[in-house]
């Protein structure tokens, strides 16, 4: 009785492992653009496989089970975007996974030595230019302050109770429901997919009400936020995409 139960599980356990799939997809850098360089795929199945992709694009045979997909992407011999994914294969069939990269360490310190060192050859004068910006704004108020001060008391408060022009139309550039649409739009623009930095680039507005448009959005459930490196990639769901189609 033993011997046939011990038959019987061995069957199932072949069985099971019988079940393969097909996991292929295209391979995207940080700006979600789909990468023609030489990109290095690998994953940790038994036994490892491993491919190099000229094209953006990957694919591997797999059994049911879990795997790590690693990539990376060398650029004159200085690695410049990495990936690493855990994915879980439950059923046979063919599944679209796409990889997204992001910059490796030595390319986020590179970037970000960039970025310092512009500005820091210009520092003295942004700021004398500063200094004489603050001077004339305040001798600009200082006159305004002492030809507004014989005018009536009932005056001026109704004229600080006034929101300035700016902040009134900023506010409703913010709120209305146009704003909203414009994301939707840039994210539609870019095949539904779509960097934070990006939607900044197109919306003159300030980062964090960016993201507060987005966050509204993720509550309509309109969108998804993934965290990826330093930046958001933000992806808009299929169901809304096909009803505003």
């Amino acid at each position: 009785m033993l011997k046939k139960l011990i038959i019987v599980l061995m069957i199932l356990i072949l069985i099971e492992n019988c079940y393969a799939a097909t996991i292929h997809g295209n391979i995207y850098d940080p700006d979600l653009n789909q990468v023609e360089g030489r990109v290095e795929v690998e994953v940790d199945s038994s036994p490892r496989q491993y491919q190099v992709s000229t094209d953006g694009k990957y694919s591997f045979f797999l059994l049911v089970g879990k795997y790590t997909i690693k990539a990376k992407y060398e650029e004159h011999g200085i690695l410049k975007y990495l990936a690493e994914e855990r994915i879980v294969v439950r059923d046979e069939g063919r599944f679209i996974h796409d990889i997204v990269m992001y910059p490796s360490p030595e390319e986020e310190e590179r970037l970000m030595g960039d970025i310092i060192e512009e500005p820091s050859n210009k520092n003295n004068s942004i700021i004398l230019c500063m200094i004489i910006g603050f001077v004339f704004i305040v001798s600009i108020l200082l006159v305004f302050y002492i030809l507004k001060k014989g005018r009536k008391k009932e005056h001026i408060q109704e004229k600080k109770e006034e929101p300035p022009e700016s902040f009134a139309a900023e506010k409703k550039e913010v709120e209305t429901p146009e704003s909203l649409d414009g994301v939707i739009k840039i994210i539609k623009e870019n095949n539904g997919r779509v960097t934070q930095r990006e939607i900044r680039k197109q919306i003159p507005l300030s980062e964090a009400k960016i993201s507060l448009m987005i966050t509204e959005l993720e509550d309509k459930g309109t969108v998804k936020r993934i965290k990826k490196g330093r930046g958001n990639i933000i992806i808009l769901k299929r169901k809304f995409s096909s009803d505003k189609d």
